[in-house]
């Protein structure tokens, strides 16, 4: 999987070229692959803590981009994030970018693939955001880029019906009137 031509390779797919490739593969590491070469005295890192980082980076980019749509109120910024990042989305998110041949798995999971399929790609999604936030010295605009690509067709689809109406304004004078002190 180290080969360069296939990091080259999922670079072009995520739009983002690492700086430091030990970042893309580590998160593309699942932690029976490593667990295996770790049987064999060898040290292998695996995804799980740049997962759980990615997971707080695409939380806090999907907020800002459904805020940049429209979304204010906390209900609805919460609903609409809640099914943007849950574990099927992003396993599609995963299956659109061809994210799969890139993934090293343990001998164990390349079997049972297709029972774990959707919790690996979420995993490997959220973890390849985690590298991004690292390899760019934690630049939310960078990955929030790659993140506003890859969520590009889910965002487009928030319409500005689902948006809250908006709240009858009072008139300023009885806001005046209410902010005086008496």
């Amino acid at each position: 999987m180290e080969k360069k031509d296939d990091l080259q390779s999922i670079e072009r797919i995520i739009g983002y070229h690492f700086f430091e490739r030990q970042h893309l593969i580590r998160a593309l590491t699942h932690p029976a692959y490593a667990n295996e070469l770790i049987q064999k005295n060898r040290i292998c890192l695996t995804q799980e803590a740049y997962s759980t980082l990615g997971d707080a980076v695409l939380k806090t980019s999907l907020i800002l981009f459904l805020m940049e749509r429209g979304l204010q109120e906390k209900g609805a910024i919460t609903r609409t994030k809640e099914q943007l990042e849950d574990n099927h989305s992003l396993a599609k998110i995963g299956r659109r970018m061809k994210i799969k041949r890139f993934i090293r798995l343990g001998r164990g999971e390349k079997d049972l693939w297709q029972s774990g399929e959707e919790t690996i790609l979420a995993d490997t999604v959220e973890a390849i955001v985690g590298a991004i936030f690292l390899d760019s010295d934690a630049g939310l605009g960078v990955v929030r880029q790659c993140i506003g690509t890859w969520f590009e067709p889910e965002l487009s689809q928030i319409k500005r019906e689902d948006l809250p109406k908006k709240k009858a304004k009072l008139p300023l004078s009885s806001i005046s009137r209410r902010a005086r002190p008496r």
